[in-house]
């Protein structure tokens, strides 16, 4: 997971200069990485989910068992960490 967000990153961060070359956007990118540091999935605090499970009433869809979309985002602390970095870039 951490190489994809590496590698995530690196193309977000070209994405950025791409745009600022072509069109001048002055855009600016920001790296979150570091904010989450420990605290992503089993991070200490965890402020990104996991996996999170959909379909858990067998009345509902006969018990099977569906990733959700909520896995693999952040928490509410993790929307704050993210806020936190979007700040600084501002500055």
């Amino acid at each position: 997971m951490n190489q994809l967000a590496d590698t995530l990153n690196e193309e977000m961060k070209g994405a950025v200069a791409d745009a600022d070359t072509t069109s001048g956007a002055n855009a600016s990118f920001a790296d979150p990485r570091k904010e989450f540091d420990n605290k992503a999935v089993c991070g200490d605090p965890e402020q990104v989910n996991g996996i999170v499970k959909t379909g858990l009433s067998k009345a509902d869809n006969f018990g099977t068992l569906e990733v959700g979309t909520a896995s693999f985002h952040p928490k509410v602390g993790g929307a704050i960490l993210y806020k936190s970095v979007f700040e600084q870039a501002l500055r």
